[in-house]
């Protein structure tokens, strides 16, 4: 090969093959191949050929052992007495083997076939393995690909020049896969093989619904509005926790949009019901919040749960059909939410629950607790506290104080 053709060679590969750029690399692949095809075409040991190939010239060397032999038969595995002597510039016999260069005009069709099979079958492998391990740090990433095959094993999904799988526990039980449909999931992992590593694909892990989720609000995309959490349950529902620093962006309505309608197409597309919840430092305010549809009258911590009371004909909806609603609140919240229906339900302990107070005080004053996330008080709060209720003035605030420190006492002296 000459010196332009190995330059045609290398800027042929590094304009087709993705992430294959090293001019050295692709000249020791070369290499190699010529090396794998002549020890075959040769049938000797490894030490019977040598190849060298220059990478600033681009010069091309070929060294191998050939049997000396009366009658040539083949003259890639052989050599004449006479060419022989001229080589060693000595006495050969028949049998012998000496070192000869050739060129590589003299290769025949079918070695030349034979190098070129292993060198380009090399630089298809390093551009897979290269293809794949861009795919590892691409994982979390949203893709869309074409459907190649449906069977038990799974989806299998053509993402260009890699192969993935949608294994059948990473499917969406209800969704239908046909053949040159399209298909969008979240890159899970990158799976090692024998042969190639298998990129694996999902649609039910949480974080899909996620990304699907921050592709469709400008706000996440801004980082205006953060998603803290997100519980699924594939295919039926899903409940996301959401957050603005900024206290004048309503983190919930940035994402539902007027009348739902920023979510309302992800929602037809995944099949699954999406309900967006205000996030919480306070786990009892985030627990109220990730109840809802229902409004629990009280919440509090109790050992490794939170109790959430409410009203006993409110059960149902609290805790969802199959229990999916108080499932989803406690994993978005994540600790375990125990409802309890007002009759069932026991009093803490240690502290004050804001249902005394609406009792002693009125219905309006224990909702304004409830709305800025206290349920419960375990010691006498500061004056400021209860003077930020709306409608609550020093006199009032005194007289809940009051209260508040006359049933601690009487907990106290009653443990």
């Amino acid at each position: 090969m000459r010196a332009f053709e190995f330059k045609e060679l290398i800027n042929s590969i590094k304009h087709q093959r993705r992430g294959i750029k090293d001019d050295n690399f692709i000249l020791e692949t070369l290499r190699d191949a010529i090396l794998i095809a002549l020890r075959k075409r040769i049938g000797m040991g490894d030490d019977a050929v040598e190849v060298n190939i220059d990478p600033r010239e681009f010069k091309l060397r070929i060294r191998i052992k050939k049997v000396v032999k009366k009658h040539v038969l083949d003259p890639i595995k052989e050599i004449s007495i006479e060419k022989a002597k001229e080589i060693t510039s000595g006495d050969v016999k028949e049998g012998e083997l000496v070192w000869t260069e050739i060129e590589p005009s003299e290769l025949d069709r079918s070695t030349v076939y034979k190098i070129m099979n292993v060198f380009h079958q090399r630089i298809k492998e390093a551009e897979k393995r290269y293809i794949y391990r861009d795919f590892e740090n691409r994982i979390g990433d949203i893709i869309t690909g074409t459907i190649q095959k449906v069977d038990k094993t799974g989806v299998y999904v053509s993402l260009g020049k890699v192969e993935a799988i949608l294994p059948p526990d990473e499917q969406i039980k209800k969704d239908k896969y046909r053949q040159g449909g399209e298909i969008t999931a979240m890159i899970l992992r990158v799976n090692e093989s024998k042969r190639y590593p298998i990129v694996i694909l999902t649609r039910t892990h949480p974080d899909f619904v996620k990304k699907m989720v921050e592709k469709e609000i400008p706000e996440i995309l801004e980082n205006t509005v953060e998603i803290k959490s997100v519980a699924r349950i594939p295919g039926e529902r899903s409940k996301i926790a959401v957050y603005s620093k900024n206290p004048r962006i309503d983190p919930v309505g940035a994402c539902l949009g007027q009348k739902g309608t920023r979510l309302s197409k992800l929602i037809q597309d995944i099949g699954e019901r999406i309900e967006v919840i205000k996030w919480s430092p306070n786990i009892l305010e985030f627990a109220y919040n990730a109840l809802q549809p229902a409004k629990p009258l009280l919440l509090y911590n109790e050992g490794d749960k939170i109790i959430a009371v409410v009203k006993d004909e409110d059960i149902p909806q609290a805790k969802g059909e199959g229990g999916s609603n108080v499932i989803l609140a406690s994993k978005l919240v994540g600790k375990e939410i125990l409802v309890v229906g007002e009759k069932e339900a026991k009093t803490p302990q240690k502290g004050v629950t804001i249902l005394e107070i609406g009792k002693k005080f009125g219905k309006r004053i224990e909702e304004e607790l409830r709305k800025q996330g206290i349920f419960v008080f375990y010691d006498v709060p500061p004056l400021r506290k209860l003077l930020d209720i709306r409608g609550v003035g020093e006199k009032l605030a005194y007289e809940i104080l009051d209260f508040i420190e006359e049933k601690l006492e009487e907990r106290k002296k009653g443990q």
